[in-house]
Order: structure tokens, then sequence, then C-alpha cells
């Protein structure tokens, strides 16, 4: 399964991933890469919607062909026209989505264990209070309008 290169980058809301975005489409054109070419596609991600684009955080292409098997297209990678780098608020955005990641396998560490201890209970409390502020961190950076001229505010502060 692909991973298309797009895993911390911005695409635009009403991206999907096709022959069309892929980098290889003028090389598939002329001489398919794949049986399946070209094709229907599967994506999974996830992700979050900012006022300038969605941020990708994980995302896995796979490619079908309808009542045939997976067509095993090992190739797609977006071209870089439609895709664009994360800015400050986004990468911010994916670091507290790691140290959520982290909290969560402390916690679920925890929920393994078949008694507490009061430490335990502790650790977990505050680790769900940690977890809280991550989400609410989070949600006020997706709800920010983004700065599309830097240099301007910068000028008339």
């Amino acid at each position: 399964m692909a991973h298309g290169n797009l895993a911390g980058k911005l695409v635009n809301r009403d991206f999907w991933p096709a022959c069309e975005n892929c980098r290889r489409f003028v090389a598939c054109q002329v001489r398919p890469q794949h049986p399946a070419y070209p094709h229907s596609w599967h994506w999974g991600r996830e992700f979050a919607e900012f006022a300038d684009g969605t941020l990708i955080v994980r995302s896995w292409v796979g490619t079908i062909a309808i009542g045939q098997p997976h067509t095993g297209c090992q190739s797609y990678e977006v071209d870089p026209r439609y895709i664009r780098e994360p800015q400050a608020p986004h990468r911010r955005y994916l670091e507290l989505e790691h140290e959520k990641g982290r909290v969560e396998s402390e916690m679920a560490r925890l929920e393994t264990k078949a008694a507490w201890s009061r430490r335990d209970e502790d650790l977990h409390a505050g680790l769900f209070q940690r977890y809280r502020r991550v989400l609410e961190q989070q949600t006020a950076l997706r709800a920010a309008a983004p700065d599309t001229h830097p240099l301007a505010a910068a000028a008339h502060a």
C-alpha cells in the first residue's frame, strides 16, 4: 500500500488521490506501470481541517479494479503541485498529535494493570488532563484564521 507522500502535508479540501495527480501520471500514460491503469483509488487518512486546507496526519492509498483483486500499485506519489508544506500552526498541530499518541500509549499501558496504586491513579488523572489540554490546543489551532499576509501584518503593527 502506497502512502503517497501526503503525511504532514496540506492539501485542498477537495483533494483525492488519482492517477491525474500522481507524479508518475505522464509516464503511465505512455507506458502503464501496473495492470490497472487507469484505476479507481481507495484512500484512508487521518486529517484535520484548517481554514487554509486539509492537514493530512497519516495517509495510505490503495487501488482496486472493480471485481478484481487489489492491483498493488506501489508507485502512487502525489505530484508536488498538489500539496503544500505545513506552516507553523500545522506543524504545532502535528507535534501535539505526536504528544497525544504518547499520552494515549501511557494511559493504555496503565489500563492493562490489574490493580492500581494511588500513584497509578494520580498518574492517569494527570495524563488525562494533559490529553484534554492537547485536544483543546488542537481545536484552537484548527479554528484560528490563517495569517495569509504575515509581512503586511507585521508592517502595520
